[in-house]
């Protein structure tokens, strides 16, 4: 082991130093009927620099579709002499070992890999970590399809749908990911809720020369910042501060919603005010916390 890759793995404790990176292409979505085609599993391991790859089309036992074959490149003709699931999976199975492993948007990948594995009586119990999820906590991008990701990453995507190169993808993506955001917690816990203060809205009047001036604004649920904080920086655009939305408001501010208080629809009743008087004409515009912190910042 070098120097560098030494460093890597003392700063960056948190990446597993040995894992597999997978990917299935498959006959359909349903992991419960459709089968496994092909199957990609790179044994990523930091500490040499190494990737061993075990890459395997698999004769499904059906037909595949036009839409898949038009999806991956994968004819029926090219599994006609491929050996099935049964025929690969203890070789499989001894690859993988007890490694956890990462794929892109692994509830997927896993479904279909356990339910393959039941099929022939074998109990698939690895740790999957998915690097999509982790993408949506690290980046904020348009999408969060593999190839718009790897873009970000700078890593290359040549032949999207196939198991193998979309595999590769899904390990260094997560390695970019963690890397970004410093640990490997796909769904990190969020800030207790805590209920607003009461700050009375009405000591923050308009300021008459903001920019502003003349607009009505309300607030819904949590933000970054404090209500005072919030109030003082729009009275000083010159917005005016209202506690209910009616046909004059002109914003609404949408924070982080407490699930216990808003229910299933996860919409607060402010929310839904607008909903109803913007079906009879009323031109309301709903802004997110990042919305509402850029249109301070310019």
């Amino acid at each position: 082991m070098d120097d560098l890759t030494a460093y890597f793995l003392v700063k960056h404790h948190y990446i597993p130093t040995q894992f597999i990176a997978l990917d299935v292409e498959t006959t359909g979505l349903d992991a419960g009927i459709d089968r496994v085609i092909e199957l990609a599993a790179i044994k990523f391991d930091l500490r040499k620099n190494d990737h061993i790859v075990f890459d395997t089309l698999i004769n499904p036992n059906v037909k595949i579709s036009r839409k898949i074959t038009s999806l991956t490149g994968i004819t029926n003709l090219m599994l006609t002499d491929k050996p099935s699931f049964g025929t690969i999976a203890n070789e499989l199975k001894e690859f993988v070992g007890d490694l956890p492993i990462v794929a892109y948007n692994a509830k997927f990948d896993k479904g279909f890999i356990q339910e393959e594995f039941a099929n022939l009586g074998i109990f698939f119990g690895n740790k999957f970590l998915c690097a999509m999820n982790l993408s949506k906590v690290a980046f904020s991008l348009p999408n969060y399809k593999l190839a718009t990701v790897a873009e970000h990453c700078n890593i290359q995507l040549d032949e999207a749908h196939r198991a193998k190169t979309d595999a590769i993808a899904a390990g260094r993506v997560f390695m970019c990911a963690a890397v970004t955001l410093g640990h490997i917690n796909e769904n990190p816990p969020k800030k207790s809720y805590t209920k607003s203060s009461g700050t009375d809205h009405r000591s923050y009047p308009p300021n008459e020369l903001g920019p502003m001036f003349g607009q009505t604004i309300v607030f819904t649920g949590e933000l970054s910042v404090t209500r005072a904080e919030a109030f003082a920086a729009v009275s000083q655009l010159g917005f005016d501060i209202k506690n209910t939305v009616t046909q004059k408001t002109n914003f609404l501010v949408v924070g982080e919603q407490d699930a216990n208080v808003v229910g299933p629809s996860g919409l607060s009743s402010k929310q839904m005010r607008v909903e109803v008087l913007r079906e009879s004409g009323v031109n309301i515009k709903v802004i997110n916390e990042a919305e509402f912190l850029a249109m301070l910042n310019s």
